[in-house]
Protein backbone atom coordinates (compact mmCIF):
# COMPACT_ATOMS: atom_id res chain seq x y z
CA UNK A 1 0.00 0.00 0.00
CA UNK A 2 1.32 3.51 -0.69
CA UNK A 3 2.74 5.40 1.95
CA UNK A 4 0.91 8.66 0.81
CA UNK A 5 -2.80 6.08 0.89
CA UNK A 6 -2.01 5.25 4.34
CA UNK A 7 -1.21 8.64 5.98
CA UNK A 8 -4.17 9.64 3.82
CA UNK A 9 -5.94 6.34 5.92
CA UNK A 10 -4.84 7.73 9.02
CA UNK A 11 -5.92 11.13 8.95
CA UNK A 12 -8.96 10.01 7.63
CA UNK A 13 -9.61 7.88 10.75
CA UNK A 14 -8.21 10.54 13.14
CA UNK A 15 -10.89 13.08 11.97
CA UNK A 16 -13.65 10.37 11.70
CA UNK A 17 -12.64 9.48 15.82
CA UNK A 18 -12.55 13.33 16.67
CA UNK A 19 -16.30 13.59 14.69
CA UNK A 20 -17.62 10.54 16.95
CA UNK A 21 -16.14 11.75 20.07
CA UNK A 22 -18.05 15.53 19.13
CA UNK A 23 -21.03 14.02 18.65
CA UNK A 24 -21.29 11.84 21.87
CA UNK A 25 -20.28 14.70 24.04
CA UNK A 26 -23.23 16.62 22.73
CA UNK A 27 -25.04 15.12 25.36
CA UNK A 28 -24.66 13.85 28.79
CA UNK A 29 -25.67 10.13 29.26
CA UNK A 30 -28.67 9.85 30.97
CA UNK A 31 -27.65 7.57 34.09
CA UNK A 32 -23.80 7.70 35.19
CA UNK A 33 -21.99 6.14 38.51
CA UNK A 34 -21.25 9.21 40.64
CA UNK A 35 -19.42 7.33 43.02
CA UNK A 36 -17.20 5.29 41.14
CA UNK A 37 -16.74 8.40 38.51
CA UNK A 38 -15.54 10.62 41.72
CA UNK A 39 -13.03 7.51 42.64
CA UNK A 40 -11.32 8.01 39.10
CA UNK A 41 -11.37 11.56 39.23
CA UNK A 42 -13.48 11.68 35.82
CA UNK A 43 -15.31 14.98 34.24
CA UNK A 44 -18.16 15.21 31.96
CA UNK A 45 -19.29 17.81 29.60
CA UNK A 46 -22.79 17.84 27.50
CA UNK A 47 -25.94 19.33 27.15
CA UNK A 48 -29.26 18.08 28.81
CA UNK A 49 -32.72 19.33 27.48
CA UNK A 50 -34.87 21.44 29.49
CA UNK A 51 -37.53 18.88 29.03
CA UNK A 52 -35.81 16.01 30.49
CA UNK A 53 -36.08 18.21 34.02
CA UNK A 54 -39.72 17.44 34.82
CA UNK A 55 -39.70 18.89 37.76
CA UNK A 56 -38.72 22.50 36.66
CA UNK A 57 -40.63 22.68 33.91
CA UNK A 58 -43.39 22.62 36.21
CA UNK A 59 -42.62 26.01 36.99
CA UNK A 60 -41.47 27.34 33.59
CA UNK A 61 -43.67 28.94 30.75
CA UNK A 62 -42.04 26.13 27.96
CA UNK A 63 -39.79 23.89 27.95
CA UNK A 64 -37.72 24.28 24.88
CA UNK A 65 -34.23 24.80 24.78
CA UNK A 66 -31.23 22.82 26.62
CA UNK A 67 -28.75 23.50 29.40
CA UNK A 68 -24.92 23.50 29.00
CA UNK A 69 -23.55 21.00 31.71
CA UNK A 70 -19.66 20.58 33.13
CA UNK A 71 -19.71 18.15 35.78
CA UNK A 72 -16.20 16.90 37.60
CA UNK A 73 -15.70 14.24 39.88
CA UNK A 74 -13.05 13.61 42.44
CA UNK A 75 -12.16 14.07 46.47
CA UNK A 76 -11.33 17.10 48.42
CA UNK A 77 -8.77 17.96 50.83
CA UNK A 78 -10.71 15.93 53.22
CA UNK A 79 -10.44 12.53 50.64
CA UNK A 80 -14.56 13.36 50.19
CA UNK A 81 -16.54 12.29 47.31
CA UNK A 82 -17.52 15.44 45.54
CA UNK A 83 -19.41 16.87 42.20
CA UNK A 84 -18.45 20.65 41.18
CA UNK A 85 -19.23 22.17 37.74
CA UNK A 86 -21.48 24.65 35.99
CA UNK A 87 -24.87 24.73 34.14
CA UNK A 88 -25.93 27.39 31.89
CA UNK A 89 -28.59 28.34 30.12
CA UNK A 90 -32.01 29.92 29.05
CA UNK A 91 -35.49 29.44 30.68
CA UNK A 92 -38.91 30.66 29.63
CA UNK A 93 -41.29 32.01 32.53
CA UNK A 94 -44.43 33.47 32.77
CA UNK A 95 -44.37 36.96 34.49
CA UNK A 96 -46.93 37.19 37.32
CA UNK A 97 -47.73 40.87 36.31
CA UNK A 98 -48.66 40.81 32.65
CA UNK A 99 -48.73 36.81 32.23
CA UNK A 100 -46.41 37.31 29.59
CA UNK A 101 -43.46 35.11 28.65
CA UNK A 102 -39.64 36.18 28.81
CA UNK A 103 -36.28 34.27 29.07
CA UNK A 104 -34.20 34.08 32.50
CA UNK A 105 -30.46 33.23 31.81
CA UNK A 106 -28.97 30.76 34.64
CA UNK A 107 -25.29 30.64 34.76
CA UNK A 108 -25.09 28.30 38.24
CA UNK A 109 -21.96 27.03 40.08
CA UNK A 110 -22.52 23.28 41.38
CA UNK A 111 -20.47 21.88 44.76
CA UNK A 112 -21.84 18.65 46.67
CA UNK A 113 -20.43 16.48 48.73
CA UNK A 114 -21.96 12.91 47.59
CA UNK A 115 -22.75 10.68 50.68
CA UNK A 116 -24.31 7.31 51.08
CA UNK A 117 -27.48 8.11 53.33
CA UNK A 118 -29.25 10.41 54.79
CA UNK A 119 -27.42 9.75 57.96
CA UNK A 120 -23.95 10.61 56.35
CA UNK A 121 -25.37 14.16 55.10
CA UNK A 122 -26.44 15.11 58.60
CA UNK A 123 -22.27 14.73 59.82
CA UNK A 124 -21.47 17.00 57.63
CA UNK A 125 -20.66 20.99 58.63
CA UNK A 126 -23.57 23.17 58.04
CA UNK A 127 -21.99 25.08 54.65
CA UNK A 128 -21.81 22.00 53.08
CA UNK A 129 -24.11 20.99 50.52
CA UNK A 130 -24.75 16.92 50.06
CA UNK A 131 -25.87 15.10 47.32
CA UNK A 132 -27.67 11.59 48.75
CA UNK A 133 -26.49 9.21 46.02
CA UNK A 134 -28.11 5.98 47.99
CA UNK A 135 -27.39 2.46 47.64
CA UNK A 136 -28.00 2.06 43.91
CA UNK A 137 -24.89 1.85 41.85
CA UNK A 138 -26.45 4.54 38.96
CA UNK A 139 -27.81 7.69 39.32
CA UNK A 140 -30.07 9.81 36.98
CA UNK A 141 -27.68 12.52 35.58
CA UNK A 142 -30.62 15.46 35.62
CA UNK A 143 -31.14 14.58 39.45
CA UNK A 144 -27.35 16.12 40.06
CA UNK A 145 -28.69 19.38 38.62
CA UNK A 146 -32.28 20.08 38.96
CA UNK A 147 -32.72 21.05 42.57
CA UNK A 148 -30.20 23.60 41.51
CA UNK A 149 -32.12 24.98 38.68
CA UNK A 150 -35.55 25.17 40.84
CA UNK A 151 -33.74 26.85 43.85
CA UNK A 152 -32.32 29.44 41.36
CA UNK A 153 -35.67 30.86 39.84
CA UNK A 154 -37.23 33.52 40.98
CA UNK A 155 -40.03 33.33 43.83
CA UNK A 156 -42.28 36.14 42.10
CA UNK A 157 -41.53 35.95 38.42
CA UNK A 158 -41.99 39.27 36.44
CA UNK A 159 -40.48 40.88 33.31
CA UNK A 160 -36.83 42.21 33.51
CA UNK A 161 -38.19 44.95 31.54
CA UNK A 162 -40.73 46.92 33.80
CA UNK A 163 -41.73 49.73 31.22
CA UNK A 164 -42.81 46.74 28.63
CA UNK A 165 -44.99 44.98 31.21
CA UNK A 166 -48.18 46.23 31.83
CA UNK A 167 -50.56 44.37 34.53
CA UNK A 168 -53.37 41.78 33.07
CA UNK A 169 -56.02 42.91 35.73
CA UNK A 170 -55.73 46.43 34.55
CA UNK A 171 -55.70 45.36 30.80
CA UNK A 172 -58.62 43.20 32.00
CA UNK A 173 -60.35 46.53 33.45
CA UNK A 174 -60.16 48.64 31.09
CA UNK A 175 -61.36 45.97 28.25
CA UNK A 176 -64.36 45.46 30.78
CA UNK A 177 -65.63 48.95 31.48
CA UNK A 178 -65.49 49.67 27.65
CA UNK A 179 -68.08 47.14 27.06
CA UNK A 180 -70.07 48.61 29.85
CA UNK A 181 -69.60 52.07 28.06
CA UNK A 182 -70.88 50.65 24.86
CA UNK A 183 -73.53 48.88 26.22
CA UNK A 184 -74.53 51.34 28.96
CA UNK A 185 -74.55 47.94 31.44
CA UNK A 186 -76.99 48.14 34.41
CA UNK A 187 -76.48 44.97 36.26
CA UNK A 188 -79.31 46.22 38.58
CA UNK A 189 -81.99 47.35 36.20
CA UNK A 190 -84.40 44.65 37.10
CA UNK A 191 -84.59 45.95 40.64
CA UNK A 192 -84.82 49.18 40.06
CA UNK A 193 -88.14 48.43 37.80
CA UNK A 194 -89.44 46.24 40.53
CA UNK A 195 -89.36 48.98 42.83
CA UNK A 196 -90.72 51.33 41.00
CA UNK A 197 -93.58 48.93 39.93
CA UNK A 198 -94.42 48.09 43.94
CA UNK A 199 -94.50 52.19 44.80
CA UNK A 200 -97.31 52.85 42.03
Amino acid sequence: MPASYKGYSALTRGAARRSIHRLMSERLPVHVDPLTLADRGRALSGVVPVSACRRLSHWLDSDDGEFAVELQFGRDESRRRVLTGRVRGRVMLTCQRCLGAFGLDLDLPLGVVLVDSEAEAETLPEEVDALVVGDTATMHTVDMIEDDLILALPLIAKCPDASGCTPAVEVFDSERMSGQDAGTQRPFADLDDSDDADNS
